[in-house]
């Protein structure tokens, strides 16, 4: 479609059943992953709006606040006009925002808190309530919002709402705009070592891997969704690991490998020990991939922040630094 534009408007309380629309709108109409779904809501079913939220992540999707709307056209035209109306994100829709892999908090949005009850309570919908707690608070956990978050909503009465700015969700991690914090973490599988620094964007969701293997030494993967340039992230000729945003750069370009899997291109290159050590005890690290060294437009991953990973780079580093094997 010539100016075509996908989004989903989700407006209205939510109710039990959402989900399974949602599911079902998702597949008939063939959603492509990272449409964003604008919401505008008063909330609703607690348990329903994880599951919506659920929906969301699982088919990679993104999240606002609001209405867009078709403004009136001529017949002769074009590109049809879109508006986006502010809206409201309240209660049990702010656990169907969560669920976006980006969450956007456009100018003139409202979103509040307020802890979470049933109506018209009777004694056994206390031990309901704690499981519902429970329930948010993994969920919330899973979709990388921070506990404080929650806090929050537990802190004010259920018939009053406390309404939430920008900064303050960027705080806590609701609201990522076009990219999140890098997440660092550390995996052991079959003899190899990992630390992983993951981070999703507007460019895709990316991960850089410094890891040992025993018998081979240290070694460098990226995970770079590919986003419909498999044949450029594979064959372009210049690969290059920046450091310290672009402060140095490492050239792998005859050394590495890289293949396609799925929606994502794998690369890997083994590392000298001097390489692992710049990687290990850098404030961020990514790869470029480009046409040619005088080219200015690139693909890959953009330098990540090491700030939450620094502790097990340089630990994976120096326990195993001895043990590195040369590149051959």
């Amino acid at each position: 479609m010539f100016g075509g534009f996908r989004h989903i408007n989700a407006f209205g309380a939510i109710v039990r059943g959402d989900a399974d629309r949602l599911l079902k709108l998702i597949e008939t109409a063939g959603v492509p992953p990272r449409t964003t779904v604008y919401i505008n809501s008063p909330g609703g079913d607690a348990e329903e709006g994880i599951k919506l939220g659920c929906v969301i992540r699982t088919y990679g999707l993104e999240t606002s606040i609001g209405t867009y709307a078709l403004e009136p056209i001529n017949d002769d035209d074009l590109i049809v006009a879109r508006t986006l109306s502010s809206g409201k994100c309240l209660s049990a829709a702010t656990l169907m925002f969560a669920g976006g892999r980006l969450r956007h908090f456009p100018d003139g949005a409202r979103f509040g808190v307020h802890r979470f009850a049933y109506k018209n309570p009777v004694p056994e919908d206390v031990e309901k309530s704690q499981v519902l707690s429970a329930g948010i608070a993994e969920f919330l956990d899973q979709m990388g919002v921070s506990l404080g978050f929650l806090s929050l909503s537990a802190g004010t009465a259920s018939d009053k709402h406390l309404e939430l700015g920008e900064d303050e969700l960027r705080e806590h991690r609701m609201v990522t705009g076009g990219a999140t914090e890098v997440v660092w973490g550390t995996e052991m599988r079959s003899q190899m070592l990992y630390v992983r620094g993951t981070r999703d964007s507007v460019y895709g969701r990316h991960k850089v891997i410094l890891t040992h293997a025993k018998d081979v030494g240290f070694m460098f993967f990226a995970v770079i969704e590919a986003q419909g340039r498999q044949d450029e992230l594979c064959n372009f000729g210049v690969v290059e690991i920046v450091v310290n945003g672009e402060d140095q750069r490492i050239d792998i370009s005859w050394r590495c490998s890289r293949e396609p899997n799925n929606v994502d291109v794998v690369l890997m290159a083994k590392l000298t020990e001097e390489e692992a050590r710049q990687l290990a005890y850098s404030n961020s690290f990514g790869v470029q991939i480009r046409a040619s060294k005088e080219a200015e437009v690139f693909l890959g991953v953009s330098a990540m922040d090491t700030e939450g990973g620094q502790e097990s780079l340089r630990s994976l580093y120096e326990n195993m630094k001895t043990s590195s094997a040369p590149i051959t």
